[in-house]
């Protein structure tokens, strides 16, 4: 037994034949890891070129301002002319006379319009008062708080800021004018004033010009509230 096992172990058996070079088989497999790390370390450049750009581009270009608000159109014009007739005419019915947006007061201007309302109520008392109405970006050239309340040569009767529905705040103000400065009794009563100012920075500021509280149709603190506050009385922009 212990013969013919070292027999066996001398007999040398040729390996069979493996069909390809083992020295080419790990060239291949050199060219090719190198290939992968090639195209690995160009995939990691070109990430980096583009999160260089994506740093280091230049920022978003500012959107330029906005263009000045033009003046109103023609149709709104007339929109809001129509809706202060519609006004007066339901705030003093059988109205003697009305015209509206002939005065020589009445302005045209980039995101605001004025127009004067001048009538004769049922009894004959004439009234006149002046709405103007302002867009959302018109420059801030609103009659100012403080002067909507009591000019200096009147005595202010009261000023009050009253919170309207949607962020808007209605001021209401309402002053007399003294005489003749010799005394103290009050001759001329002027009308409720307002300014609206809307959340969205529109306005509208009412204007009451009646010239005597004795003979003159003046708007109570009502009839201004529901004017003013109208949503008709707005320009687009």
């Amino acid at each position: 037994m212990h013969e013919l096992e070292t027999r066996l172990r001398e007999v040398d058996v040729p390996e069979p034949p493996l069909g390809f070079d083992p020295d080419e088989v790990a060239d291949r497999a050199a060219r090719h890891v190198r290939r992968r790390r090639a195209a690995t370390t160009g995939t990691f450049a070109v990430a980096a070129a583009v999160a260089a750009v994506a740093v280091f581009a230049p920022g978003t270009p500012a959107v330029p301002p906005a263009a000045p608000p033009s003046p109103p159109s023609l149709a709104d014009q007339a929109r809001i002319r129509q809706a202060l007739t519609d006004a007066v005419t339901e705030l003093f019915p059988g109205l003697r006379s009305l015209t509206v947006g002939a005065s020589s007061a009445d302005a045209i201007g980039p995101g605001k319009m004025a127009v004067t309302a001048t009538f004769a109520d049922a009894s004959g008392r004439p009234g006149d008062f002046q709405l103007t109405v302002y867009g959302r970006h018109a420059p801030d050239d609103h009659l100012p708080w403080i002067r909507s309340c009591s000019e200096p040569a009147s005595i202010g009767l009261r000023c009050d800021r009253i919170p309207q529905p949607g962020g808007a705040e209605l001021l209401v103000s309402e002053a007399a004018s003294v005489g003749d400065g010799m005394s103290t009794t009050l001759t001329t009563l002027r009308g409720f004033d307002g300014v609206l100012r809307r959340a969205d920075g529109s306005a509208v500021v009412l204007v009451d010009a009646a010239r005597d509280a004795a003979d003159s149709a003046q708007l109570s603190e009502e009839q201004l509230t529901k004017v003013i506050t109208d949503p008709a009385f707005v320009l687009p922009w």
